[in-house]
């Protein structure tokens, strides 16, 4: 493993760098998907407990880890710490090649006010990560007052440019609510963005990979049911992107395969493709009319709205429009 550390511009976070050997037995992994990691701490410390043990728990699922120490303390603004949230995004885009990683494979994870600052990451910043994993995140402004801090409102930020989201959360959290992931997951479905809500049934705020290697002997922070949220979220991600290839596989990503526009997707979805859009409005100029008049309908897919229209959109030109959809590139 290569380890080092990268002093960014322009406030001197820290970037640390957990990084896999090459070697020619893997040579199929020689680029690798990255997890860019900001620990919580109410903007007020980094926590050791979601810094480092988590880079090593996602380079055991096959990632490159790099764990961000952004600014934090009173006299620290919020606007500094995305700065450097920032510049760490850049970092690794700019050098993937060097970190031997995908720079369209990269998922910022937060934890708490780090899931807050990965959350702005994904809805405000002039370039976002392509996928965010959020832990018990804080995503409302309201507890910016809490932190000594004017944050942003990432709940009320999400839009279609959003990339697809994990959350997790416990649903007794007293210290962020659930109703926080419960925001930002309601305005993901709003957008049409893909997304995973887990809310398990119990378990402290802070409790980062619920085993008793991070607890600090304290004997709630051990969870297993909660510590699945990292098999999940590596799940999640190899849904989003593909895994590395294997012989006689298909290698194209479940979501890849399910944002492919086609007359089973959502109406919504598939108008949010120009392309896509030109299609169907070729063959079935009334559907803007239609969904304006009824927004519901915008919800269904075209093939259940020729299935209930009552011949308003009628089986040839369902296939029309499949069959046009099915050349798009």
């Amino acid at each position: 493993m290569q380890f080092f550390t990268e002093t960014l511009r322009p406030n001197g976070a820290k970037l640390s760098a957990y990084l896999f050997d090459e070697s020619e037995e893997m040579k199929t992994a020689s680029v690798r998907p990255a997890v860019l990691i900001f620990p919580g701490g109410g903007y007020t410390m980094c926590s050791d407990r979601e810094a480092e043990p988590v880079a090593l728990a996602y380079m055991g699922k096959g990632f490159n880890a790099f764990v961000l120490r952004y600014s934090v303390g009173a006299e620290e603004p919020f606007e500094h710490s995305l700065q450097d949230a920032e510049a760490a995004l850049d970092y690794l885009r700019e050098n993937a090649g060097r970190l031997h990683i995908n720079a369209q494979k990269i998922a910022a994870v937060g934890f708490s006010a780090g899931g807050h600052l990965a959350a702005s990451l994904g809805t405000v910043s002039r370039e976002k990560p392509n996928a965010l994993i959020l832990g018990y995140a804080v995503t409302t402004a309201k507890f910016g007052p809490l932190m000594g801090k004017e944050i942003a409102p990432a709940d009320e930020c999400v839009s279609e440019d959003t990339p697809p989201t994990f959350l997790f959360a416990t649903s007794d959290d007293c210290i962020v609510p659930v109703e926080n992931s419960l925001s930002f997951a309601q305005a993901l479905a709003k957008n049409d963005i893909y997304f995973e809500l887990h809310v398990y049934l119990a378990g402290p705020h802070g409790i980062s990979l619920a085993t008793d290697a991070v607890a600090n002997g304290a004997r709630g922070m051990a969870n297993p049911a909660v510590g699945e949220w990292l098999d999940a979220s590596a799940r999640f991600l190899r849904n989003v992107w593909g895994g590395f290839p294997l012989n006689g596989t298909d290698e194209t990503a479940p979501l890849q395969r399910l944002t492919r526009p086609s007359v089973d997707m959502a109406i919504s979805r598939l108008m949010r493709n120009p392309a896509a859009a030109a299609v169907v409005e070729k063959y079935f100029p009334a559907i803007q009319k239609i969904t304006a008049a009824e927004p519901i309908v915008a919800h269904f897919p075209l093939r259940l709205v020729a299935q209930y229209s009552q011949g308003l959109l009628d089986e040839e030109t369902l296939r029309r429009i499949s069959g046009g959809l099915e050349k798009l590139p």
